[in-house]
């Protein structure tokens, strides 16, 4: 497993969002950070790849996130570099902002 330490944005931005709930939020948070382009192809693929997530057993390579992150990179719907985040300090601070603003347009 990869060490927090040494994660990318899309590693930690796969962390701080509820895959299993929510998937269609889950798409439309890497959508707002830029790490995907909004195609209805790649949400789908996406979610197909959260539900192969869950019967992979390859706990060394990250578990479900790492499945997920090397199926988007291997279908090539992000870049291959991403931006480091160690910690996941910019994906929780950018995922407060987002849920943040996602909450005022509907109340408001």
């Amino acid at each position: 497993m990869i060490l927090p330490r040494y994660w990318d944005r899309l590693t930690t931005s796969l962390h701080v969002v509820d895959l299993q709930g929510n998937a269609d939020e889950a798409w439309r948070f890497l959508v707002y950070q830029g790490l995907v382009e909004d195609t209805p192809e790649g949400q789908r693929f996406f979610e197909g790849a959260i539900q192969r997530s869950q019967t992979w057993r390859g706990y060394e390579s990250g578990g479900a996130v790492g499945f997920i992150a090397n199926e988007l990179k291997n279908e090539r719907l992000l870049e291959f570099n991403q931006p480091r985040d160690p910690d996941g300090h910019g994906a929780k601070r950018a995922f407060r902002l987002w849920k943040r603003r996602s909450l005022e347009r509907r109340t408001g």
